[in-house]
């Protein structure tokens, strides 16, 4: 029987790693790929090795972040045609009523136009999350950050298909995550945090390696932070506040960041297991 290839002391080999972390070898070498984790390969050798403490810094923030929902199966994907009304009720519910939230139509129309500008959080059936997001021009796009154009009104033929091309601005329309049970018990209902967590880095997965294995090279995340809760998002992404000579308040912040930015922000790197265990 062949001995088991052991790592020197205060490393750990992949199996070992993806053992500990308690994730299947294909997502392990996506994060490895992406440079989430960070692999060593020593002189002479040619499988690569891991650095303890960051692997059990990295496990130990993924339990972290999936303990209040250990049990469920919470599932992100793109969104269909029949999850666009519990959308627009879930938008509604968060952002003030009705005439908050982008008509059902236009979510229609967004999906017709580009299939993967709508995806969806989901326990079992039930619509928990939602995000948003589209290439568009240039101009168009500016038209967004200064408050000329509300997303409603966005023209469809600007959202651009998800061709292969480099340096790309990528905005995010919309977020949003079921209230917290704690809040709705206490009759002022917030967004739960540790949704917004899953959501946000199912979001970031999706832009940084979904759509780079389509060969889009995203250079820029551009949105507008419009609450509370969508401000506090931009400022833990790193995100930079835009200045226009309207469209900026004190509940409404455009914000940017570049993509070389992003994963030095302090969410961003708490997400993926990178920052210190709070």
């Amino acid at each position: 029987m062949a001995s088991r290839k052991k790592a020197p002391p205060g490393m750990y080999t992949a199996g070992e790693a993806i053992e500990i972390i308690g994730i299947p070898s294909t997502a392990f070498y996506d994060l490895v790929n992406t440079g989430t984790i960070k692999r060593i390969i020593p002189e002479g050798k040619k499988e690569g090795i891991y650095v303890q403490s960051e692997i059990d810094r990295y496990a130990r923030n993924r339990k972290a972040l999936s303990a209040p929902y250990a049990g469920e199966k919470l599932d992100f994907g793109l969104a269909l045609a029949e999850d666009l009304p519990a959308v627009f009720d879930l938008v509604a519910s968060v952002s003030g009523g009705p005439n908050h939230a982008v008509p059902q139509e236009v979510l229609k129309a967004w999906i017709r136009k580009n299939p993967q500008s709508i995806h969806v959080l989901r326990r079992r059936n039930e619509v928990i999350g939602y995000v948003s997001g589209f290439i568009l021009p240039m101009e168009t796009l500016l038209l967004r950050l200064d408050g000329t154009l509300l997303n409603r009104e966005i023209p469809i033929d600007d959202i651009q298909p998800f061709d292969a091309s480099i340096g790309v601005p990528y905005y995010i329309a919309e977020m949003a995550v079921k209230p917290s049970q704690k809040s709705l018990e206490k009759g002022k209902p917030k967004p739960d945090a540790q949704l917004g967590s899953f959501l946000i880095t199912h979001t970031a997965n999706f832009i940084l390696h979904d759509l780079k294995m389509q060969g889009v090279m995203v250079s820029e995340l551009y949105a507008v932070g419009s609450s509370e809760f969508g401000i506090n998002m931009c400022n833990k992404l790193g995100m930079h506040p835009m200045t226009f000579a309207k469209g900026v308040r004190a509940d409404r912040m455009p914000c940017k960041v570049s993509m070389s930015e992003i994963s030095e922000s302090l969410l961003f790197n708490r997400l993926l297991g990178r920052a210190a265990a709070a």
